[in-house]
């Protein structure tokens, strides 16, 4: 009997440990299995995320969104093809996490999908995420001239929003310096001055 239990309590394991090894996710109809050392995360928003460790995305509706700051920010990058996905692949020590962080951008299907994850290269389990995925439909050039056009839409508005920002700052320092001059606050008179600027 005690043989029985043994044997059963062995099969179990393996069984949860095999499983555990093929934990398969889907994103935007896309199959992706999940390394060992990256399961255990939640799918969220569609998207896949363990923690501050790993996470894998469609980028689909946010390109310089998701691309931008890791391409300002970056400490290394390399373009390469991975079994005819084109792939870019940024890392930049974060000094919070005390650890190098890296993103690939890759093609697949119509679709461009990121991976995050903690190291400063492309490892096996990585490159065969990409590869297992369907084969891209955008070409090389198409895939990086939109990466590339993705990055200077995200400059473009971070400028516009330092601008907007610097702006506020400049009007709420004028109005708090004629409310004090006034002696009252008043926020009708606060919403006119911002509204003058930004409604010209």
């Amino acid at each position: 009997m005690k043989k029985i239990l043994i044997t059963l309590t062995l099969i179990t394991l393996i069984m949860s440990c095999s499983y555990a090894s093929n934990s398969t996710i889907t994103i935007n109809n896309v199959d992706f299995s999940i390394p060992s050392e990256y399961q255990g995360g939640k799918m969220i928003n569609g998207n896949y995320k363990l923690e501050n460790i790993f996470s894998i995305s469609c980028i689909d509706e946010n390109v310089p969104g998701a691309i931008g700051l890791w391409a300002t920010e970056k400490d290394f990058s390399e373009e390469m093809v991975i079994d005819g996905h084109p792939v870019r692949h940024y890392y930049a020590y974060n000094e919070y996490a005390h650890e190098n962080i890296s993103h690939a951008y890759f093609a697949s299907g119509e679709s461009v999908y990121e991976i995050k994850w903690t190291n400063n290269k492309i490892t096996s389990d990585i490159e065969k995420l990409i590869k297992n995925t369907p084969q891209s439909k955008i070409d090389e050039d198409t895939f990086y001239n939109t990466l590339d056009k993705s990055i200077n839409i995200y400059k473009e508005q971070k400028i516009d929003k330092l601008n907007q920002d610097s702006q506020y700052n400049y009007l709420e320092t004028k109005y708090n310096s004629y409310a004090s001059q006034q002696n009252k606050h008043d926020d009708t008179t606060l919403n006119r001055i911002l509204l003058s600027c930004y409604t010209r």
